[in-house]
């Protein structure tokens, strides 16, 4: 890539070390020469002795002593481990990006990513953890706030036997609806595909907002939405017709995802970068772009973001600056976001028939356990108080498996619920797994199987989790039911269609179903019956 020098100045020697040839083959090796450096002072090593790119004299470092000697017979110099380590990753980063505004056609070229990220992960550690805000160094999920308005039962005098479930309205023509989320807001159901984010009233159906964009929407329940074109970035809030704030954008497609935490909004671009951006002033703060990866997946947990990817990468990254503060590496890549439990998350990886769960300290990245299921198709995994539930196939039937918080096989249960994937859901004392067909059981903590519901008709795209409100639990299938959570009886059914995608339900026990073709339908309870007791 060019020709040059690379050299290194002491006091009294400005030229105490020098290699000729191309300088990108001697930074290359100095910085993973770097790394190893850094490993050593991790270690708490006395000694390190290295040949600089493999060219003499030899530098020879006392780390205890923070001293340096050039060859066998040179003089001892004061030399700090750390600046010395911060010069070569800073050489590192220079000329990476000297190349880079040179010859934009090197921006993609896998050896300088390489190098980029390695200088830049080294630059990190040198800053020294980060002191996190809870006691003890570790990660914790921070209470919210309680949400407004609670899913309370349904007043009965007696037991619940019978539901009846009306017609509210319908929206039809939606885009992009099998890329689509279907989230609930508090005035109603807010749709989230790649291109259009839009709310509507509960009551009638009426748009109470709508973004669109040529490159992307990203919006959440609360009415928090970021949409890009070609020149510029935009933020709203609410139902405000204007924009919050705009700012010049280098045209990359962001969405539809977007979290919010501590004063950031989060989203993904081509599902594999992740960009953060301050929510009160649209400004960009950080960016982070996974070399050799076609998909992640983004989740945030205390003062953490991580982000899992399928090139077998795991990056826990400081929300305040995004700065990379652990990177996971795994031979198999993962698959789906990382989940939140207490201080440590858990995590899917592998490939054909062989899969793991993985289990690390959300703050350092320190992997605790690992346990391989013997599954395929297996479910995202579902954390509650101790304990941790996944789903999937085995000789070509469904079994529910539980861990405990250190790895070890609790029990395992056959479900009988016809063939896979299947999502899980939480239940009080109990987890409720579903699959494509509409049939569901629910699982107590104790591994007993409660009850079981066949399936509903042919099979959907893909299997769907439960939802409760009002002690009403919905199962999703071409056929939608509504279940008694404790004794599985069916208190109503409502068509849905086998072109189902998202089924979700608010605190008033009112049910939207979205569909493949775009159609998004709004069922209200209409009326229940009980029996006295």
């Amino acid at each position: 890539m060019g020709a040059g020098e690379v050299w290194l100045a002491l006091p009294g020697r400005p030229q105490a070390w020098r290699a000729q040839g191309p300088p990108f083959l001697t930074v290359l090796e100095l910085s993973r020469q770097a790394v190893e450096l850094a490993r050593a002072v991790e270690m708490g090593e006395a000694r390190f002795e290295l040949e600089p790119a493999g060219v003499r004299p030899a530098l020879t470092l006392d780390l205890k002593g923070q001293r340096a000697k050039l060859g066998p017979t040179g003089t001892w110099f004061p030399l700090e481990p750390g600046a010395l380590l911060s010069a070569l990753f800073q050489l590192g980063e220079a000329l990476g990006l000297a190349f880079a505004e040179a010859h934009r056609v090197q921006v993609s070229n896998p050896y300088l990513v390489e190098l980029t990220e390695r200088c830049r992960e080294g630059m990190s550690h040198l800053r020294g953890a980060r002191k996190p805000p809870e006691a003890r160094g570790e990660a914790r999920e921070r209470k919210s706030a309680p949400a407004r308005g609670e899913s309370k039962p349904l007043k009965t005098p007696g037991r619940l036997r019978r539901l009846r479930f009306e017609k509210l309205w319908e929206q039809r023509g939606l885009e992009e609806p099998e890329e689509a989320r279907l989230l609930v807001g508090r005035h109603g159901p807010v749709y989230c595909a790649p291109g259009l984010a839009g709310a509507f009233s509960r009551k009638d159906g009426a748009p109470l907002w709508r973004r669109s964009a040529s490159l992307g929407v990203a919006a959440s329940a609360d009415g928090h939405a970021v949409a890009a074109d070609g020149a510029r970035v935009l933020g709203f809030t609410g139902r405000g017709a204007g924009a919050r704030w705009l700012h010049d954008h280098d045209g990359i497609p962001l969405g539809p995802l977007l979290l919010r935490q501590d004063g950031l909004l989060l989203t993904l671009s081509e599902d594999r970068t992740a960009v953060a951006f301050a929510e009160a002033t649209g400004r960009e703060v950080w960016r982070l772009a996974p070399p050799r990866t076609q998909r992640g997946w983004l989740s945030t947990q205390g003062h953490r973001a991580l982000l899992s990817t399928d090139s077998g990468y795991l990056y826990g990254l400081d929300l305040e600056d995004g700065q990379v503060r652990y990177r996971l590496r795994s031979p198999m890549p993962f698959h789906g976001p990382p989940v939140a439990w207490g201080k440590r998350f858990l995590a899917v990886l592998g490939r054909g028939s062989h899969w793991a769960m993985l289990l690390s300290d959300a703050h350092t990245g320190e992997a605790l356990w690992t346990h391989e299921p013997d599954l395929t198709l297996p479910s995202t995994p579902l954390p509650m108080g101790q304990r941790v539930f996944l789903a999937g196939m085995r000789d070509e039937d469904g079994l529910l498996v539980c861990l405990d918080s250190r790895g070890r096989k609790v029990w395992e249960r056959a479900l009988h619920l016809g063939p896979g994937p299947y999502a899980l859901a939480p239940l009080p004392r109990a987890v409720v797994v579903t699959s494509a067909s509409g049939a569901a059981a629910r699982v107590s903590l104790s591994g007993q199987v409660d009850w079981r519901v066949g399936a509903a008709g042919e099979p959907l795209i893909a299997a769907l989790p439960a939802r409760t409100a009002r002690d009403v639990t919905l199962v999703a299938g071409e056929v939608v039911r509504a279940v008694d959570p404790r004794g599985g009886q069916v208190l109503a059914e409502v068509r849905a269609g086998v072109g189902l995608v998202a089924l979700q339900a608010d605190v008033r026990l009112n049910l939207y179903f979205l569909d493949d073709a775009g159609t998004l339908s709004a069922y209200r309870l209409g009326s229940h019956f009980a029996v006295v007791e």
